[in-house]
This record gives C-alpha cells, structure tokens and sequence, in this order.
C-alpha cells in the first residue's frame, strides 16, 4: 500500500479526511461531531469507511499509517 499524499487524497473524501484527522489528533467521536458539526453516528459511519479504504482495524493503526503532513483540501 502507497503511503504518498497522492494516494491518500484520492482513497478518502473531503469529509473523511477530516474525521481521519481529527481521529489522528487523538479527538473522540464526539468531540469530532461538535467540531464538524455532525451526529457521533455520522462520525462513526465516516470512522467505519476511513478503516475499510485504509486497511486498518482501529484509530492506532490509522494513526501509524497516516502521514503526519497529510491535510484534507
């Protein structure tokens, strides 16, 4: 798997590179949610598509794997 920001941009949408982030950030889904202005379920929903496209199974593989310079547009 590609880790370049190319690549990232192109697996995740705009949204899910938010929550990605702020997931990354250490931010609970709620947290996530009021700061999006979102429901947690959305949150969760986006959290569950992120893991899928990503590989991963959880919030620490996620952060492992998503380069610390990677920003949504």
């Amino acid at each position: 798997m590609e880790n370049s920001t190319e690549s990232l941009q192109n697996k995740l949408s705009k949204r899910e590179a938010q929550v990605a982030n702020k997931v990354c950030s250490g931010l609970s889904n709620r947290s996530i949610a009021d700061q999006l202005f979102i429901s947690e379920r959305t949150v969760k929903f986006h959290c569950t598509n992120i893991f899928k496209k990503m590989a991963v199974r959880n919030r620490k593989m996620l952060k492992a794997i998503l380069p610390q310079h990677y920003k949504p547009i």
